[in-house]
């Protein structure tokens, strides 16, 4: 009886956390926002649902809050907006050619005076562009769509 809960326990718990990992790696995952980077936009302790399926349909715009593989600490990530992708034009000491670099983009925090962002660090190759931030969840008095467009829309 007992052999045969706790088979039943683990063949469970294997197969939830199997759907768990496959959705977090391919359609979605919940995120809690940390540090001051993009206030007022996404506060300290905020609940996001970010989607992942506009990055596997190469369809991230310009003004979309995205969460990237930071390029200076790689077990960390970042969430700031797009404000260029490859070929637009971009004023920063780092680009010489005054353009954003082919299979790049330009990552910025809505509070620029705090944020360590692409000013600082670079262009980022679209490839650590991991999630685009969709749905504020938590606090509920601020509970609402962070980017109104669906994954599927190409219009700007």
């Amino acid at each position: 009886m007992v052999l045969k809960f706790l088979r039943r326990f683990t063949t469970g718990t294997v197969a939830l956390y199997c759907v768990g990992h496959t959705i977090s790696k391919h359609v979605g995952e919940l995120l809690i926002c940390s540090g001051p980077s993009m206030h007022p936009t996404c506060q300290d302790g905020e609940l996001i649902l970010a989607e992942r399926l506009s990055v596997k349909f190469d369809n991230i715009q310009v003004g979309d809050i995205v969460g990237c593989i930071n390029p200076q600490k790689p077990k960390e990530l970042l969430c700031k907006r797009i404000v260029g992708k490859e070929g637009d034009p971009i004023t920063s000491h780092l680009l010489p050619s005054g353009r954003v670099p082919i299979g790049h983009v330009f990552l910025q925090g809505d509070n620029t005076p705090v944020s360590t962002d692409s000013r600082h660090f670079g262009p980022v190759p679209e490839g650590l562009v991991q999630i685009r931030l969709s749905l504020r969840i938590w606090p509920l008095e601020r509970a609402g769509w962070v980017n109104d467009r669906w994954f599927w829309d190409k219009s700007n």
